[in-house]
């Protein structure tokens, strides 16, 4: 038999070159790089799990349980029950939510992070060797944070990003394309630090030409793919960038750049840093929905750093030790101020929404709204449509800003709250006696309790206050007398007393189809829908 550790090579004029390799040096490293990705994937699961049975309720999993709630249901396109009507699925994630309705968001969301655990170590190690260890297990830690954040479409999005970069490096091209447009269903801003990670990897390791235009074809197919689903599906947002953060981020990539160039290695990696760095600062000034979102290239930041100072072995060391300083700060920072915030958790208790719940049910009105202002984590976002209840607003921060931007407004008027409640057919307001959203809620909530709202108090209950908005304007309002029988995610019924034009204040879809009725629907002024009444 043929020894597997010797080759011979022939050249052209008959000499023969015999290469031997250390069998028991490459079964080691082998064996290292097992156990490295066992390691990684155990510190995973034990980091997710303990966060899961012993940390808070995860910030954004309000959003996430109420979509999945929808698939469920088998709602897919439309859902009137948030923002006055949205894309749930084409707006966020198309395919996440479809896993997470047969097997639940956690346990996803927990595998998710253990596969990215196992990936970057088998990746890490293959691509750095030993000075890849200690980053591996470091990441193994960090990479557990969309249990924490909520951030679940995110983690699935990244476990098939890290996925594709395997399959890549090890000749799986066919499975790496797969993999790819996995992590654009689940995840679009995974698909954007795919993208970053490949032209890093290709700037620095110079593949064959065929590859790198097989695969930039299909990463662009994809792309113009997610781009006519924005057309098709059109949902106004942005998410804003705001200076300090666009500071953070460049000093990251700028350091990791820089320290990661020193070394051959870590030529990839440099690039990476740089492109991140880059694609942020054109974000900063090109308003988008992306936004500040990039900016969960944090997760990362530390163990590649740490990569970065092993490659140059940690010279100069105290470049070094500012670098991972730095990383440090900015990796974990933004979650003391969010774990301070989750100290009270009634607001994620379905017992805590009881009251407010039968204050709904107590005055029933399907031509109106509900606006519950903004708790901490959003969880009114869940609880009230889950109810059958529509609401004025839910968690979506892009279309929130776009949508609702006087709400932001730290000198909110009286007379600009009630228009905009009436612009959305909202008669009740409910104010929560817990924590509130940091950015969308202390506006609204001052004026509410300073009495210069211009609402009327019309009840209390344990943890709660409740308001209405006097003559209020209904949802569907015309020359005649009109009023709503039904207001379901996908479905509105009501009826028109004479012919006409009516303003049914829910937002316009051309995906509309009319069951009933001798009318026809148009796009009105704002965005909304206007119904001609023929008869």
């Amino acid at each position: 038999m043929r020894d597997p550790t010797r080759a011979r090579i022939s050249g052209s004029a008959g000499t023969v070159v015999e290469i031997a390799v250390d069998a028991t040096l490459a079964s080691r490293t082998t064996s290292l790089a097992r156990r490295e990705v066992f390691a990684a994937a155990g510190i995973a699961a034990v980091v997710a799990l303990g966060l899961v049975v012993f940390g808070p309720p995860a910030g954004d999993a309000a959003a996430h349980l109420y979509r999945t709630l929808l698939v469920r249901d088998g709602v897919f396109v439309w859902d009137n029950l948030w923002y006055g009507g949205q894309y749930p699925l084409a707006s966020y994630s198309l395919l996440y939510y479809l896993p997470a309705a047969i097997v639940g968001n956690l346990p996803l969301v927990v595998a998710a992070v253990v596969a990215s655990a196992a990936l970057f170590a088998s990746i890490a190690m293959e691509e750095w060797g030993e000075a890849a260890r200690w980053p591996s297990r470091v990441f193994a830690v960090c990479v557990c944070a969309p249990v924490f954040t909520g951030t679940y479409a995110y983690a699935a999005g990244f476990a098939a990003l890290l996925a594709a970069l395997w399959a890549f490096q090890n000749g799986r091209r066919w499975l790496g394309i797969v993999c790819a447009g996995l992590t654009l269903g689940f995840s679009p801003l995974a698909f954007v630090f795919l993208c970053l990670a490949l032209a890093a990897v290709a700037g620095a390791d110079k593949p064959p030409r065929r590859t790198v235009i097989v695969v930039s074809s299909w990463l662009a197919a994809f792309t113009g793919i997610q781009l006519a689903v924005n057309v098709l599906f059109p949902a106004e947002g942005r998410y804003d960038f705001r200076l300090k953060e666009l500071a953070w981020i460049l000093i990251a990539s700028g350091l990791g750049w820089f320290i990661a160039s020193r070394s051959p290695r870590g030529r990839a990696l440099a690039l990476l840093f740089l492109f991140v760095g880059a694609v942020c600062l054109v974000a900063f000034f090109v308003p988008s929905p992306v936004g500040s979102t990039l900016t969960r290239f944090r997760v990362v930041v530390l163990p590649l750093a740490l990569v970065a100072v092993c490659l140059v072995a940690w010279r100069p060391r105290w470049l070094a030790a500012v670098a991972l300083v730095l990383a440090v700060q900015y990796t974990f920072s933004p979650y003391y101020s969010v774990a301070s915030g989750l100290t009270d958790t009634r607001a994620a208790r379905e017992s805590y929404w009881e009251p407010a719940l039968a204050f709904l049910r107590a005055h029933p009105d399907a031509n109106h709204r509900v606006d519950v202002v903004p708790t901490f984590d959003n969880w009114e976002a869940y609880y009230v449509p889950k109810a059958g209840f529509p609401l004025a607003r839910g968690w979506f921060r892009q279309l929130d800003l776009a949508r609702n931007s006087v709400l932001y407004d730290e000198g909110l008027t009286g007379a600009e709250y009630q228009a905009w409640l009436r612009g959305l057919g909202v008669r009740y307001v409910l104010l929560p006696h817990v924590p509130l959203d940091r950015l969308a809620a202390g506006g609204q909530a001052s004026l509410l309790r300073s009495g210069a709202s211009g609402l009327v108090r019309v009840g209390e209950a344990p943890g709660w206050t409740f308001y209405e908005l006097p003559t209020s304007t209904p949802i569907l309002t015309g020359p005649t007398h009109v009023a709503l029988t039904a207001f379901e995610h996908e479905r509105i019924a009501g009826r028109i007393g004479a012919p006409g034009a009516y303003l049914l204040r829910v937002r316009y879809t051309p995906y509309w189809d009319v069951r009933a009725g001798d009318v026809c629907l148009e796009r009105a002024r704002g965005g909304m829908t206007r119904i001609v009444a023929r008869r």
